[in-house]
This record gives C-alpha cells, structure tokens and sequence, in this order.
C-alpha cells in the first residue's frame, strides 16, 4: 500500500481470534463450509430441501432464512441443543 490510499477493513483472522462467546472464529468457519456442503451434495443427489430426519419438505421461509439448513421446523425443535 501507498500511503493515502484507503485501508482495508480488518475482519477477523481465521486463525487464532474467538467470537464474543469464546468459540474460535477456525471452528465456526469450518463448520459452516461443513453444511453447505452437505446442502450442495443434497442437491446432486435430488434431496436437497428435505428433512434428514422425518423426509418431510423443509418450508421454503426456513431454507431462505439458511440455505443450508437440513431440518424441518418440528424436527429441529426435538433436537437437543
């Protein structure tokens, strides 16, 4: 960089830095590249927008809501935690 030119936003490194409740920035990154490629495989297999659980259709404002979600509403109210 030249000085004046503008400096870049600093976001947080994927090493070495946690989230505000302590889980490292790596880990959530890792498992978010995790589940949309789960989503992604659903898709090439013709199952992507139903339930992993029950098969039954994930409602479209949930998949809008997280395009990688793999539960429907009921299902992911009996999951713990």
């Amino acid at each position: 960089m030249k000085p004046g030119d503008a400096t870049p936003a600093r976001g947080p490194r994927i090493t070495g830095e946690t989230l505000p409740d302590g889980v490292p920035v790596r880990r959530c990154a890792e498992r978010d590249l995790a589940r949309i490629e789960a989503a992604l495989a659903r898709m090439s297999h013709g199952r992507y927008g139903f339930c992993l659980t029950c098969d039954s259709q994930i409602g479209l404002p949930r998949l809008e809501a997280d395009p990688a979600e793999a539960l429907c509403a009921d299902c992911a109210e009996t999951v713990p935690a």
